[in-house]
């Protein structure tokens, strides 16, 4: 239940974020005074030094276990205490307003704006009294990670003592890692990571002027059509407006627009050209809460996805952080060579990996190298550039196991 219910809250995340950044991307929404204070409120993104966003269910455990069974799928002790109280959150921070960070040069395919060396970011997953159970942070070109095994086991009531021998077959850093302590890495692909010869790598795809012009038009006419904005007054001391849009009409039309840009960008082929029959025909409504102007949390109750609930809520929130402090580098950690790192990937893989053709090998750490047609083929979506998964390869992934990362990104 945990696994269906964090799908649930992280598409409905998915979808708050795409409609706050279609409607920044509209500039000004004029339709009611609240919706010109909701764009407004969306323009001040990326203006300041840094920023965080904190995601979590807003709701007891007991509420959790309320709403299971107002639908039908229990959802134990256990797994109820463990959503009520993990949240993921996310910070960046620079030297200079992040809307003026620019993609780093040959970055390629999916390149993260975190990328840029100038720019820190950190992730962290907490679970009850905001203990960090996995912690990653990246801080002038370098990665340094943490998790709490034993912690985690415990948040979805396992006994801890069992998955604590998981470290122990590890070398010591890695193994302390998995303890709490923290280790540090190179953020950038290791020397040599991409081989030599081989195919070219995969151009990224880019969009004709043309074309993101007709979008950003068609996004712009939807928004303004399907969305309805009002002001509900105060709450908490902070302005809260509530959106609402016809769920099916609204991702039919969305659709629709992304359409004609699948030549352009192979992944949006994969796109339904509908609405899915999960789509619920009826309004969804989404909570903004706006502090000073400036967007302070985003609110969407999961029972609108569920007629069976009822009145039975279920509340996912993202709070906003606006000029937070600035993410800094442990002290401490323990640096990890690529080797360390790749004879960890290579256990990984020989242990159980997925297999298949061009899978790993019998050695710890070996894959079958990849021939220039598997690459050809594993960056043909652009979920992934050729520099990606040789890198892949090189820590000890093959082919199948390549292949199931991109299918995931995509």
């Amino acid at each position: 239940m945990i696994r269906r219910s964090a799908r649930t809250a992280l598409a409905t995340a998915a979808c708050g974020a795409v409609l706050s950044g279609g409607l920044a991307a509209c500039g000004t929404v004029q339709q009611l005074n609240a919706a010109d204070k909701v764009s407004k409120a969306f323009e001040t993104f990326g203006s300041g030094k840094s920023f965080s966003a904190k995601l979590s269910v807003d709701a007891t455990a007991a509420q959790i276990e309320a709403f299971g069974a107002a639908t039908g799928e229990e959802i134990d002790k256990d797994s109820a205490a463990a959503l009520a109280a993990v949240s993921l959150s996310i910070a960046f921070s620079a030297d200079k307003p992040l809307k003026d960070i620019q993609p780093t040069k040959g970055s390629g395919n999916g390149a993260a704006t975190a990328a840029d060396p100038s720019v820190s970011a950190s992730y962290t997953l907490t679970g009850k009294g905001g203990a960090p159970l996995a912690e990653l942070r990246q801080v002038g070109g370098k990665a340094y990670a943490r998790g709490d095994l034993a912690g985690f086991a415990k948040l979805v009531g396992q006994n801890a003592a069992e998955v604590e021998g998981l470290a122990e077959g590890l070398p010591a850093p890695l193994g302390n890692a998995l303890k709490g302590q923290w280790v540090s890495f190179d953020a950038k692909a290791p020397e040599g990571a991409g081989g030599t010869g081989g195919a070219a790598a995969t151009p990224k795809p880019t969009l004709d002027p043309k074309a993101a012009e007709n979008l950003n038009a068609s996004l712009k006419d939807i928004l303004t059509r399907d969305l309805s904005f009002e002001e509900k007054g105060k709450q908490d001391g902070k302005d809260r407006i509530t959106v609402t849009a016809p769920a099916r009409k609204l991702t039919d039309d969305l659709l629709k627009a992304v359409e004609p840009l699948a030549k352009d960008i192979p992944n949006l082929a994969k796109l339904p050209k509908s609405a899915p029959a999960k789509v619920p025909d009826r309004p969804l409504a989404l909570d903004l809460y706006l502090d000073g102007g400036a967007l302070s949390a985003v609110t969407f109750d999961l029972a609108q996805l569920e007629e069976k609930a009822g009145g039975t809520p279920l509340p996912l929130r993202i709070a906003f952080g606006h000029d937070t402090p600035a993410v800094q580098a442990p002290a401490g950690a323990t640096e990890l060579s690529s080797e360390d790192i790749g004879g960890l990937f290579g256990q990984l893989a020989a242990a159980g990996g997925p297999g298949g053709a061009g899978g790993a090998g019998g050695a710890a750490g070996a894959a079958a190298p990849l021939t220039d047609a598997q690459i050809k083929e594993l960056t043909r979506d652009g979920a992934m550039n050729e520099e990606q998964v040789r890198l892949y390869n090189s820590l000890g992934l093959g082919y199948q196991d390549i292949k199931d990362l991109a299918d995931l990104k995509a």
